[in-house]
């Protein structure tokens, strides 16, 4: 096969392989919508919070900071960043960010890097061992320690470089 052949053939697959992502996409926030409206509905904790689990209570902010000045925030507030340790969790906070910011944008949650090679933990001090990375995430890119939500698509996780300035979630208890 020639090279320009092969090219060609590399552009078509990389255009379906676009295409079917974005159809996967929206079959996610329709999935995300429908779930968020009948098994996870939003409970109010007052001002703005709202309920993610038993003892805690959570909030989306749309001010962009870096992860240390949201977290810094957060703790202002009585909590930390947001972490999360089971699919019923995951599930609130996820249809927390949906209904805050139907966007898609990342956002910053509680995960950081606890040592060189990304062995995370949560800012809050609790055991880090539910997670729900994207594809080949967390990757060893140098400097990105943090952790943001909805990279590639809704609720999946990323490394990244905590001075980038994003959304955030916190949570404290109730």
């Amino acid at each position: 096969m020639s090279p320009a052949v092969a090219s060609a053939v590399t552009l078509v697959l990389v255009l379906v392989l676009v295409l079917a992502q974005d159809t996967a996409a929206g079959d996610v926030t329709a999935r995300v919508r429908h779930n968020c409206k009948t098994r996870f509905p939003a409970r109010a904790c007052g001002d703005g919070w709202f309920r993610i689990d038993v003892y805690r209570c959570a909030k989306y902010f749309l001010t962009p900071r870096t992860f240390q000045d949201a977290d810094d925030n957060c703790r202002l507030l009585g909590g930390r960043l947001v972490s999360m340790h089971s699919p019923y969790e995951y599930s609130q906070v996820l249809c927390l960010a949906f209904r805050a910011n139907k966007r898609k944008d990342h956002f910053w949650i509680g995960g950081r890097s606890k040592y060189l090679w990304h062995s995370f933990q949560w800012t809050d001090k609790t055991p880090f061992k539910f997670q729900r990375w994207g594809f080949l995430q967390p990757d060893r890119r140098s400097g990105e320690e943090c952790v943001e939500m909805n990279y590639q698509t809704w609720g999946l996780w990323n490394n990244a470089v905590c001075t980038g300035k994003k959304y955030y979630m916190c949570a404290r208890r109730s």
